[in-house]
Formats: structure tokens, C-alpha cells, sequence
């Protein structure tokens, strides 16, 4: 590591330590970690150096200036700007959470049904409360950040069931030794209020733990403590008491990693490098630009006492002499003009670190520029956006279990606490037997069209329902496309009826009538045909118009 760099290192450890100590005191991580806050503290402070990095940019040396001018120190936030593209193109569009009938449990019956729908309700309804849409996307970042975030839930009578997603710096987590997947202890320190005096801070400290009894059976105990800013206690919330709960209601989301990897990786460590070149080479350029921008001027055995002052506005006027010290002057003045020859070079070295840093995390560099006369389809973007879908598929692999367990935390949660989800649901809630599916799904549009003849041409073929048809493109729910389908019955039924009907033509209406009013059917009144029929009607219509002109006349 150069000298430079070092010094870089320097400057960030010490910002990030103050940024750390003042976020959680140092005794109450000591208090938790058992002889291990020192090495929780370090990559504490290396987490808040990421989270420095991302809102502030990649720090770098400037060249060259030996105290001339002033140089810029303009920061290229390239690395925060790819972590917020990757969380926006993961998590814009929500995944879909379904809750199905478990899948060896047999036949499932209508009630069981009722009550999975009861179950998938009151899931989406508290996901929406929580504003989960808005806050998967900010876990996301501070996922890809600080290597980690968590999920807390919280079940509380007055406020229902809360969902809190913490940052790696506000909790501290330990695991089974023989599942990594079981939490065995989770302590959120929660800044409620955040001040910059450490007397007036406020630290809220939620602890669960999760204890092995002497006959196999497992509980999990909840102690609350507020805390100021330097450590002191407070208030004791909550006493150690004992839930209801079968598991600790929080999950931990990590970013990356190997094989044993417990702390994840940060998507700013694999970005900062490139980051930082980026910067120091593009404000190198702005720092050249600057000093071209104005010509150097010289001039040759001039009068020193002629050039000074020399006015620099337009139609200028310039009363130079020589200089009499000289026998055979030989008066010059001109410009020294840079021809910028290097910006070809630059812009193809700006170009190869913009776009390895991009590879970095499978991000497409897609501009204006790059898409101009490229076909814009549905299936050309995705194969634009193919090598970022799979690094979110990957992804997903460990947010999909943890947002299934999530959503198992506050099915289970609500069984043993009924009242605090009685503002979710209409009626009581019975346990049943389920799974919980997780659903990526990806901002990228699709190519509808063809989706939707492919589609249309199963429902032909019997493949497809309508119904299902209808639930898909048109967003109906079962009872609307329930409705719909009885329309078009009764529509296809009235239109069938109206043909039938027509198909006797008129001449089977009138023969109806004629039977009506002459005592019997024409085809057995002995040769009484059609035309015969409207013979006599027409000779009626006659005898009735001169009744009526003789009653008018009278």
C-alpha cells in the first residue's frame, strides 16, 4: 500500500472510530460481547468508513497544483450510486409473498381455504401498515453496505405488528454452533433520539435471548433498557420475562460471502478502488481544463513598463514598446495555446474504470448514448439486464428463506398474541396447516402482447381457465371474475335466444296470430297458406281504416 493511501486509511479510521464510539457506546457493546468488543468495535469502524464513503464519496490526493491554484476535489459518488441501482432494480417492484396449502397434507378442505385466506390477509395487510414496499428497498442499501441488516418484529397490543429493519451498527446477533440458521441471541440498540450531546442521546436496548431447558424444550426471554448517549442507564423498560414465542422474532439478512462467513461482504469494498481513480483522474482533467481555459501570453524584448496592465476585453488596444536596453531589439508577443492532445487517452482510461467497476456487481452501463438505435424490446432488455437478474436471483437465495421466516415470525406471533393482530383481521384466526412462497419479480417491462396471445391460445385449448385469464391481465379477484363470467353466460344465453327465435322468420309469427284469430292453425285449416293468410289480414286492415274515416266523418 503506497504512502499515500495510507494516509487516506488514516483519515477514515479516525472519523469512522468517533462515528462509531458515538453511535453505541463502547460499554454496552463490551457488556454484550463477552471479551469481544474490541474485534466487534473494529469492523464497527470499518462498516461506518463504508457508510462514510457512500454519502460522502471516495477520498483522494490532488497532483500537480504546487501551490499555483487551487484544485478540484470534486467527488464522483460512483459507488453509491451502483448500490442504489441495485437495490432499486432488486426490490422496485416487491417480491410477491404467497401463503398455500402445505403440499403433504392431501386434499385441503373449503374451511381450510377460508382460513389460509384469512392468513394471506392479515400477512398483506400488516406488510402494507409497515410500508414494507419502502423499507426492503433501504434494507437493501444498508445490506449492501455494511454487509448486513436485520428485521425486527415487534407484537404489541396498542400498536399492532411492527416490522423494524436495523443497520449492521444497531444490533449484535450470536447463532446456534450446530445451525447457523437459529438465533440464539439478538440485541438491537435502537437511537430514538439522536443528538449530537451525549447526555441528551437516547438508546433504546431490546435483548432476546434463547435458553435451552433441562427437558429439551426451548424459551425465549425479552429484557428493555433505555440508555443515553454515554452508557448510563435510564429506565428499566421491560424486566427479563418470558414469551409466548417459539423463536426470536427477528431475522438477519447477509450480504454475500463464502462458505462460514458470518459477517458478509460490503459491495462498497468491491467499489471504493475504483471509485477513487475515477475521481482523482476526472478532477485532474477539470484542473487542466482550467488552467488552458485562459492562454498563457508572452512577449520579447518588451519594455516591462508597456505590459503591465495590459487590458484583456474585447477591440483592446495595446501601446507596447521595446526595450531600449537593447541594441537590435526583436519585439515579439504571442500566445502559448495547450491542444488538450491527451483527452482521447483519458476518456478511454475514464471509460475502462467506469466500466470494470460496473462489472464489479453485473450492472449494465447503459446511457443514452450506449442504447441509441438498439432494439428497446422487452426480451432485448432483459438480455441487456440478463448477468444483474442472475446476481439478484443469487441474491434472493438468502432473502427469500429470511422473508419467508419473517412472515412465519408474525403468523406464529399472531397465534399465541390473537390480540394484537384483532385490527387485521375480521375474525378469529385458527391455526392451519401452510408454506409461504417468496416470488422475485423484476422492474423490467415485458413483452405483454405476445404473453397475452400465448395465454388466449390455452384458454382455447382448455389449458387456461378464464377465470384464471381474467385474475391475471385484468386484476380480478375470484368473486369479480366469478361475476364476469355469469355476465358473459347470460349475454352468450340472450344472444342464442334472439337468433333462435329468428330463425321462423316472420312468417311464423304470423301464423301464430291468424291461429289466434280465426279459431285454428293455418296448417290445418285445409290450404290456408301464408299468403292466403295476409290476404284476409290485409282485407281486414282495410275494412277497419274505412270504419274509422266513416266514424270521422260523422
Amino acid at each position: 500500500m503506497d504512502e499515500e493511501q495510507q494516509q487516506i486509511n488514516l483519515m477514515l479510521d479516525e472519523s469512522a472510530t468517533i462515528r462509531a464510539y458515538n453511535r453505541v457506546p463502547y460499554s454496552l457493546i463490551n457488556q454484550e460481547m463477552q471479551g469481544l468488543a474490541k474485534d466487534t468495535l473494529d469492523e464497527l469502524t470499518q462498516i461506518c468508513r463504508y457508510y462514510q464513503i457512500y454519502k460522502d464519496g471516495a477520498r483522494f490526493f490532488v497532483e500537480g497544483s504546487h501551490g499555483d491554484y487551487v484544485p478540484a476535489t470534486l467527488r464522483y459518488k460512483m459507488a453509491a450510486s451502483l448500490v442504489d441501482k441495485e437495490a432499486r432494480f432488486m426490490f422496485a417492484e416487491s417480491p410477491t409473498i404467497v401463503i398455500d396449502p402445505k403440499g403433504d397434507v392431501g386434499k385441503v378442505t373449503q374451511q381450510a381455504r377460508d382460513m389460509l385466506t384469512v392468513h394471506s390477509d392479515m400477512v398483506t395487510t400488516i406488510l402494507e401498515e409497515n410500508n414494507f414496499e419502502e423499507q426492503i428497498i433501504k434494507a437493501a442499501k444498508d445490506c449492501f453496505i455494511g454487509k448486513r441488516c436485520a428485521a425486527l418484529i415487534n407484537f404489541n397490543e396498542d400498536d399492532g405488528v411492527t416490522i423494524t429493519f436495523l443497520p449492521s451498527t444497531q444490533f449484535l446477533y450470536e447463532t446456534k454452533f450446530s445451525n447457523p440458521n437459529v438465533i440464539t441471541k439478538f440485541v438491537a440498540f435502537i437511537v430514538i433520539k439522536d443528538t449530537r450531546n451525549l447526555v441528551d442521546k437516547r438508546i433504546f436496548k431490546k435483548k432476546f435471548e434463547l435458553v435451552r431447558n433441562s427437558d429439551g424444550s426451548e424459551t425465549v426471554y425479552l429484557e428493555e433498557q433505555l440508555y443515553d448517549g454515554r452508557g448510563a442507564l435510564l429506565e428499566e423498560v421491560t424486566e427479563r420475562q418470558e414469551l409466548l414465542i417459539p423463536m426470536i422474532p427477528a431475522v438477519v439478512f447477509i450480504n454475500d460471502g463464502l462458505t462460514g462467513e458470518e459477517k458478509g461482504e460490503s459491495e462498497i469494498d468491491l467499489l471504493y478502488g475504483y471509485e477513487q481513480w475515477y475521481s482523482k483522474l476526472s478532477n485532474a482533467d477539470i484542473d487542466a481544463e482550467r488552467k488552458s481555459m485562459n492562454s498563457i501570453k508572452y512577449g520579447i524584448d518588451l519594455d516591462r513598463n508597456s505590459t503591465k496592465g495590459l487590458s484583456t476585453a474585447p477591440g483592446s488596444f495595446w501601446d507596447l514598446g521595446t526595450d531600449q536596453n537593447l541594441d537590435k531589439p526583436s519585439p515579439k508577443i504571442g500566445m502559448l495555446e495547450p491542444n488538450m492532445g491527451y483527452s482521447d487517452a483519458l476518456k478511454t482510461s475514464l471509460d475502462r474504470i467506469k466500466t470494470v467497476a460496473y462489472e464489479q456487481i453485473d450492472m449494465p452501463n447503459v446511457t443514452l448514448e450506449t442504447m441509441t438505435g438498439a432494439i428497446t424490446s422487452g426480451k432485448a432488455l432483459k438480455a441487456i439486464y440478463w448477468p444483474l437478474i442472475v446476481r439478484c436471483k443469487e441474491k434472493m437465495t438468502m432473502w427469500g428463506p429470511n422473508f419467508r421466516q419473517m412472515v412465519n415470525i408474525i403468523i406464529q406471533g399472531a397465534y399465541v398474541y390473537p390480540k394484537t393482530v384483532q385490527k387485521y383481521i375480521s375474525e378469529p384466526l385458527v391455526p392451519v396447516d401452510y408454506e409461504i412462497k417468496v416470488e422475485q419479480n423484476t422492474p423490467l417491462p415485458e413483452d405483454e402482447l405476445e404473453e397475452r396471445q400465448q395465454d388466449l391460445s390455452e384458454v382455447d385449448t382448455n389449458v387456461m381457465s378464464k377465470r384464471a385469464y381474467m385474475k391475471k391481465w385484468r386484476g380480478l379477484t375470484d368473486d369479480e371474475a366469478q361475476e364476469e363470467l355469469e355476465q358473459i353466460a347470460y349475454e352468450r344465453q340472450i344472444i342464442e335466444e334472439a337468433s333462435f327465435n329468428g330463425g321462423f322468420g316472420e312468417s311464423g309469427e304470423n301464423s301464430s296470430d291468424g291461429a289466434g284469430e280465426g279459431g285454428s292453425d293455418s296448417s290445418l285449416s285445409g290450404g290456408y297458406g301464408v299468403g292466403a293468410f295476409r290476404g284476409q289480414q290485409m282485407q281486414g286492415e282495410e275494412g277497419q281504416g274505412q270504419g274509422e274515416a266513416e266514424a270521422n266523418q260523422a
